[in-house]
């Protein structure tokens, strides 16, 4: 589904998680801390918690490492739920959930039918998320944001990307299916958006609609016209 036709793009740049890539939910990480300490929060007010944590911390300067961000988070969100214990097994069960990583069934075929124009990835991600990462893409350039000391979305990030490219941003068609990292910040950057809503969430009032939205990666070709 598109709230508009086909259009012309010099290159399509990706989101990973969750748009090309899939891992386990990230609510296993409130879910454990709700288990191992007998809490009667629901999980999901320890999960909007956590993430309101992070989309406030990966803003501010000085830049931080999502490692180094989620042991700060993860340590503030224990001690708001009164729990006094080392957030390092949280941290290091983030990680893991984050680093075992598999690609969608149509990743490969949809970027390979995308050869007609140019396509990279703007990933927030540190360096050892990309070290897990046990298969090629074929694009020109991954932008993760440990490298750019960026994060989506900030403009900064996109116009990092924008310089690889050495495109201007209405050139450039950004796939993502988060809707603040991804469509909320690609828009602001001047981008047009083609949102991934892989399981029908309703759109947020907050974020600017999006120029598609589509299912899954195979729709994509279709909407893409080499400019």
């Amino acid at each position: 589904m598109s709230r508009r036709a086909s259009a012309p793009f010099k290159a399509v740049l990706f989101d990973a998680y969750g748009t090309l890539l899939r891992n386990d939910d990230l609510v296993l990480v409130p879910r454990q801390i709700v288990a191992d300490h007998g809490l009667s929060i629901p999980i999901e007010e320890v999960l909007r918690a956590w993430s309101e944590l992070y989309h406030q911390t990966t803003q501010l300067e000085p830049f931080r490492t999502l490692r180094e961000i989620e042991e700060l988070n993860l340590s503030r969100l224990l001690r708001r739920l009164e729990i006094g214990v080392d957030a390092t097994p949280y941290v290091e069960l983030f990680f893991k959930v984050t680093t075992t990583v598999e690609l969608y069934p149509e990743t490969l075929d949809v970027l390979n039918a995308l050869r007609h124009v140019r396509t990279a990835v703007l990933s927030n991600a540190d360096l050892e998320h990309l070290a897990a990462w046990n298969f090629t893409l074929p694009v020109e350039f991954v932008l993760i944001s440990e490298n750019l000391r960026a994060y989506k979305p900030h403009r900064l990030a996109f116009q990092k990307a924008l310089e690889h490219l050495d495109l201007l941003a209405h050139e450039v068609l950004h796939v993502g299916d988060s809707q603040v990292d991804g469509v909320k910040g690609a828009k602001e950057a001047g981008l047009a958006v083609a949102w991934v809503n892989r399981d029908g969430r309703p759109r947020r009032r907050d974020v600017p609609a999006p120029d598609f939205q589509v299912r899954d990666l195979r729709e994509l070709p279709a909407l893409v016209r080499p400019a």
